[in-house]
């Protein structure tokens, strides 16, 4: 793996609600939290760039990769989210997978 051409974000399993300044401990839903735990580990021992619950940069994992630069033409974009095709519109050949091909 190229871990420097990787980058993730927790996105539909964080609250949107003032209780997620609380971080991962505040995610009522005990499946969610675990998602997101999981997802720190992983990231944090592989050494993969995460915006995390509480950065600036994180949100919509479809969305930030625009916003952050990380999309690029000619690039190909793989993500467990069904909107990720709309990168193509960068000119990216992009496909949105579902969590078990993650």
């Amino acid at each position: 793996w190229r871990v420097d051409s990787i980058i993730a974000t927790p996105d539909h399993n964080v609250p949107t609600t003032p209780e997620r300044k609380g971080g991962i401990t505040a995610i009522a839903d005990q499946v969610s939290r675990l998602q997101v735990q999981t997802l720190d580990d992983y990231c944090d021992e592989y050494g993969i760039t995460e915006f995390k619950m509480n950065d600036v940069r994180q949100g919509i994992v479809h969305v930030i990769g625009p916003e952050q630069g990380a999309t690029l033409p000619g690039m190909t974009v793989v993500c467990g989210d069904s909107h990720t095709s709309t990168h193509g519109a960068f000119g990216a050949l992009a496909h949105g997978i579902g969590t078990s091909e993650v």
